[in-house]
């Protein structure tokens, strides 16, 4: 929902609180504190009481917006302008665009990535043709042997090196035997993504790996991962991949290299080629992309604590990237939920 239309279906506080109503309580407002409905009129702060408890009681009460200070229409102002920014939006615009403090600005934020967190583990189960990919974010890059990529180099992202992979007379093998069995990887839409590398990951390095794993034309889920070993990757791909009903594509990196014991595998070697008959990770290497100019053209810098929020920020507009007035009346709802 962008802020025209916000403004016209919510032109007041007024008619903000009374939508919160409704989502909460439905048809007849209830003390949030009793239950009661026996309710005086409201008062000039829109509260009201309650005539059996005696207590002051208003939607907001006992939910994430307990207590708050801000009021409902600016909350619904700053849901709406989060949702609508593709690639994120910093807390220091977020303060210039509702009207609030920076430190305001910054904690109203994150408790929405909280909330966002929390509805991204409900997303069902991937499969299909699935794509794994990681991402190295912070830090700063190695000097390397190419000589246009220095320690002075502007981008703080860097994929890992990768192992000698499959030929493409290999590829050729593969490809044929799992078209016969019914696999398709005729793109479907735009493949816009590129690798760019700019370094090459190691011990010495300060950045801190995410790995994803994207559906065709689906969800993505993506979480920070301590370590990069075959165990920890096998169990993301047997939490959030049927694993009979999917076709996994990664890169050549060595801790893929024992997917095939869980699932149906194939790999690409980014050093030789990047898309070949179909087979790629352009979707999740897309996804990598909105990442990126989100934290380098938005958020510049993100603390390591922090970083799991982001994420799940990026991964949460993504997959409802397609109704933007669902995210905004989603996360209304997810505010006003009780709190047990």
């Amino acid at each position: 929902m962008n802020l025209v239309e916000l403004s016209d279906n919510f032109p007041t506080e007024l008619h903000c609180i009374e939508y919160a109503e409704s989502i909460r309580f439905g048809k007849k407002i209830k003390c949030a504190y009793c239950g009661s409905t026996n309710l005086s009129q409201r008062v000039p702060d829109f509260r009201h009481r309650c005539k059996d408890c005696k207590k002051s009681t208003a939607v907001t009460v006992n939910t994430t917006l307990h207590n708050t200070r801000i009021s409902l229409k600016t909350w619904f102002c700053a849901v709406s302008v989060i949702t609508d920014a593709k690639k994120g939006m910093s807390a220091l615009q977020l303060h210039r665009n509702i009207g609030v403090s920076y430190p305001t600005a910054f904690r109203l934020f994150h408790k929405l990535r909280e909330l966002m967190m929390d509805e991204n583990k409900n997303i069902d189960e991937l499969s299909g043709i699935v794509e794994m990919d990681e991402l190295f974010v912070g830090g700063k890059p190695r000097k390397m042997n190419t000589p246009h990529i220095t320690m002075d180099s502007p981008n703080p992202f860097v994929r890992i090196a990768h192992a000698k992979g499959e030929t493409r007379e290999e590829l050729d093998k593969q490809i044929e035997d799992l078209e016969n069995n019914g696999w398709d990887f005729t793109p479907q839409g735009k493949n816009r993504a590129n690798i760019t590398s700019t370094g090459k990951q190691g011990k010495g390095d300060r950045k801190i790996p995410v790995v994803g794993i994207v559906q065709r034309n689906g969800n993505v889920i993506a979480e920070v991962m301590e370590t990069l070993t075959y165990t920890n990757l096998k169990e993301m791909v047997k939490k959030y991949v049927i694993e009979d009903k999917s076709l996994l594509i990664t890169d050549s990196f060595a801790g893929y290299n024992s997917m095939k014991k869980i699932i149906e595998h194939i790999k690409i070697d980014h050093n030789q080629l990047y898309s070949y008959k179909g087979v790629n990770s352009n979707s999740i290497e897309s996804f990598w992309a909105i990442i990126e100019r989100g934290i380098m053209g938005q958020y510049h810098s993100i603390s390591p604590k922090m970083l799991p929020n982001y994420v799940a920020e990026f991964v949460y507009r993504y997959n409802n990237r397609r109704d933007t007035e669902f995210m905004f009346h989603e996360l209304i709802y997810k505010l006003l939920q009780p709190i047990n």
